[in-house]
């Protein structure tokens, strides 16, 4: 090690090691923090949208960004998760007081997470927050999530428009002190970092002075940015500490700081542009075995023996990565005795140029050559998602680039309050105010002291490389209800899609199914089955999904600047309406009792008869089979359902179910199957089949199979339809009738579960990934189109989520103005193969 005044030239990890091979300790020869990155790796979410802020109606478009925490590089790409990148993303629209509003799964296709948001139906306007997560990043807890605050306005104002008002009231307030390296030792020289914060959780502005016992001011202080800032002072033997705090508005209040540890070890930092010094203090002899360890974001940058007869190290800021830098100091053991964070603005971000073709006149077409370079200056490869926006009406972004997300905010816990601001420019004001973060809030993706002792870390939840459906079967009874429950299996059957699974079932009844992926909306219908027959009254639970908890973001008050942004966007809506007959607007209507609104469905716009769920619960029915039978014109014989002697087929939400089930009179008695109406006749349940077999002495069909949709409660239903004569040939029916069944869905489908007698059916309906959908431009690629009576005022403009570079490091986007006048932003984000950032916000204006 050099002294200071010398530079101290940092190279790879690795020539650390193995310089200092034959003096530490075997545990220090192996790379402690990759040990751990390799039991445990871990994932980062940026969220792009195309807009900040959004009129009721408008669709929010986004691409989550998904990256390896130590590498930047796309998840696919990364050479630390070796098993699979997760397979869905989640993302979640949540109101200013914390309720879900929407939450939407994304799957990757080709490594991207793509999809949408309506706000079509908002009951709520004003703040809003977008949270993203993957299942795996429950590991680290809700404080490394995405979150964005998003901004919500109705088209109209009106009184009885709910919406929050965005005031913020703050009536107390809190002042935390965070010496750096941890601890005031007497006689040195101390920054002392503070932040200040409502009782609502978000910052708040103060001013104040630092005082000793004797009443004599020793420091003023001053919040620089976000409720943060630093004094600095040299506390003295015997004295304490304590600070008068004024917040904006007149309220004082008076917080004590924390008392002197002379006894402590602790790490000083002095910073320059170009390097930083790293410095040891202690009001005792510094005990022998000291450590020094330097990383980012898991990667060792720098790990020896502290050196106590030189008084610091310094280190050159361009042989460090860029980013959040954690400087610990260890004892013998491995344990932690301080700590100190510092930011690096190293090489992450790839060079991006856009070149504009074309004029901006109105209803013509714009072509931007996007072009990336990594820092080695060959081309980047890799895609980024593009939006282009109308300058008048989209404010602009404020929620934070992929840059101050990847860097900044996703390194450190707590909620960072416009992080954007700290990267604007590099005065003194800005500098002073990162460090003030730094030094209060610490890094902990991973417990690197532990991982020094060789104490690794390793996730509870797994990576989610699929859907499951999972739960647990029970037989009836009262002595055989767990007995020999691994004999049957349970088995799968999505109607939809023509999709079965089987999976076995444990001696506790435990199953799960999975290996396949289904969209939103999809209807599973699970049933246990034995070698032979059914499994005797059993019932079957199936587990629900389970989400996170993702914690709220504190409310910031509007921005006054926004209002005539949000005017803008009113006036282009209004625009499309007057001129526009595709887009009519109407004053709001407030519903004051349930309308029956015609379907659009096939299966429901063809139907000869329908029942609804009123006229269902008025029929008593108990099944579907009990329900069919007591159609017109339906008769089951000899456990033969037939209309007017014709056969009778079975529909699924609009799909013909050909899932079958054996059924008899034996079957119907011994699997206790609930096709057709269990009736008690003495002491003995009888079915209407049986009754049936012994009122026209038929002989069962032991070969007769009915779909197993037959054996379904009615609380599961929503409506029945039948379809007759030619309207069944769109399905491929012609002959007969077709009972077309449609389900409930959502929150109605979960409560008619939970009422529902048990049997052993089940149907499911979990999350699944949400369908793509394609952002709509027009394209005035001839006169005619240009001359369209139709107005075209889009507030976006254009929205891709993956724009692929070749291999020259290129891309090329097109897409054509509006009605109004040309003043766009373009905002490009996302990430290489090799983890370099691609950003760049720029403004589109005529020459």
């Amino acid at each position: 090690m050099k002294s200071a005044g010398y530079i101290l030239p940092l190279v790879c990890a690795a020539l650390f090691l193995t310089a200092y091979r034959s003096t530490v300790q075997p545990s220090l020869y192996a790379n402690p923090v990759m040990e751990q990155i390799e039991h445990y790796p871990q994932e980062k979410l940026h969220v792009s949208t195309d807009k900040d802020s959004y009129i009721a109606g408008d669709t929010i478009w986004l691409r989550a960004h998904c990256a390896d925490a130590a590498t930047h590089r796309p998840v696919a790409a990364s050479r630390y998760v070796y098993v699979a990148a997760s397979r869905y993303v989640y993302v979640e629209l949540r109101d200013d007081r914390g309720s879900l509003v929407r939450r939407i799964k994304l799957l990757s296709r080709d490594s991207v997470y793509s999809g949408y948001l309506p706000t079509q139906s908002l009951e709520r306007f004003g703040d809003y927050s977008l949270t993203a997560y993957t299942l795996y990043m429950r590991n680290q807890g809700p404080d490394y999530f995405f979150k964005k605050p998003l901004t919500i306005w109705p088209y109209q104002e009106s009184r009885r428009t709910q919406r929050n008002t965005s005031v913020r009231k703050v009536s107390d307030f809190d002042v935390s002190f965070f010496p750096e390296g941890g601890y005031l030792i007497d006689g040195y020289d101390c920054c002392v970092a503070f932040k200040a914060l409502g009782d609502d959780g978000g910052s708040v502005e103060v001013t104040g002075v630092v005082k000793n016992d004797r009443e004599e001011v020793v420091d003023t202080l001053r919040t620089l940015h976000g409720g943060m800032g630093c004094l600095r002072f040299t506390a003295h033997t015997g004295e304490r500490y304590y600070a008068e705090c004024t917040m904006a508005g007149g309220k004082t209040e008076r917080f004590d700081l924390p008392a002197s540890n002379n006894l402590a070890c602790v790490l000083r930092v002095l910073q320059t542009e170009r390097d930083f010094t790293v410095m040891v203090q202690s009001g005792r002899p510094l005990p022998k075995g000291l450590r020094l360890l330097v990383h980012c974001r898991g990667n060792l940058c720098y790990f020896r023996e502290w050196n106590d007869d030189l008084p610091s190290l310094i280190f050159e800021r361009d042989k460090l990565p860029g980013g959040v830098l954690q400087i610990l100091l260890l004892d013998k053991a491995g344990n932690a005795l301080s700590e100190r964070l510092v930011f690096n603005r190293g090489e992450e971000l790839a060079t991006t140029d856009v070149q504009i073709g074309g004029t901006l006149e109105q209803r013509t077409k714009v072509t931007l050559a996007v072009t990336a370079t990594d820092p080695d200056g060959g081309p980047a490869a890799g895609d980024f998602s593009i939006a282009v926006t109308d300058r008048a009406a989209v404010p602009a972004a404020t929620s934070g680039s992929i840059y101050s997300t990847l860097l900044l905010t996703s390194e450190l816990r707590g909620t960072i309050e416009t992080p954007d601001w700290y990267f604007e420019g590099r005065d003194a004001a800005r500098v002073a105010a990162l460090d003030a973060l730094l030094l209060t809030q610490g890094w902990r993706r991973y417990d690197v002291p532990a991982a020094v002792r060789g104490e690794y870390a390793t996730p509870a939840y797994p990576l989610e490389v699929g859907q499951e459906i999972a739960g647990r079967i029970n037989k009836g009874g009262l002595w055989n209800r767990r007995k020999k429950l691994d004999r049957y299996e349970m088995r799968m059957i999505v109607p939809r899609w023509h999709y079965s699974l089987q999976a076995p079932i444990d001696k506790e009844g435990r199953f799960a199914l999975n290996g396949f992926d289904f969209p939103d909306s999809t209807l599973f219908v699970l049933r246990p089955a034995a070698a032979k027959g059914l499994l005797p009254e059993a019932t079957v639970k199936v587990a629900r999904d389970s989400f996170p908890e993702v914690g709220t973001l504190p409310r910031v008050p509007a921005q006054e600047q926004k209002k005539p942004y949000i005017a803008q966007a009113r006036y282009y809506i209004e625009q499309r309406g007057q001129t526009d007959m595709r887009n009519i607007l109407i004053d709001t209507v407030y519903v004051t009792h349930h309308k029956r609104l015609e379907s659009t469905r096939p299966e429901h716009r063809l139907a000869a008869h329908t029942w609804d769920m009123q006229q269902i619960k008025e029929m008593g029915a108990y099944s579907i089979m009990e329900f069919v039978q007591r159609m017109p014109g339906m008769n089951f014989i000899g456990g033969r359902l037939s209309y007017h002697g014709a056969n009778v087929s079975f529909m699924i939400d609009g799909v013909l179910d050909n899932t079958t089930t054996p059924h008899s009179a034996d079957a119907d008695f011994q699997a206790g199957s609930t096709i057709g109406q269990l009736i008690v006749t003495g002491t003995k349940k009888k079915s209407m089949t049986e009754i049936a077999l012994e009122r026209g002495g038929l002989e069962p069909d032991k070969n007769l199979t009915m779909p197993i949709c037959t054996t379904w409660p009615m609380e599961w239903i929503s409506r029945i339809d039948l379809i007759a004569g030619g309207n069944m040939f769109l399905w491929g029916v012609f002959d007969g009738a077709i009972v077309s069944i449609t389900t409930k869905t959502g929150d109605e489908l979960d409560q008619a579960l939970a009422v529902a007698p048990a049997i052993d059916v089940s149907i499911a309906s979990p999350l699944g990934y949400q369908t793509p959908a394609e952002f709509y431009a027009p394209a005035y690629a001839t006169e005619k189109a240009r001359r369209s009576m139709a107005p075209d005022y889009r507030t976006t403009l254009y929205w891709n989520p993956t724009v692929k570079l070749d291999d020259t490091g290129q891309a090329i986007v097109e897409f054509y103005t509006s009605d109004a006048p040309a003043d766009y932003d373009i905002s490009i984000e996302g990430v290489t193969q090799t983890g370099k950032i691609v950003q760049r916000r720029q403004r589109l204006l005529p020459e």
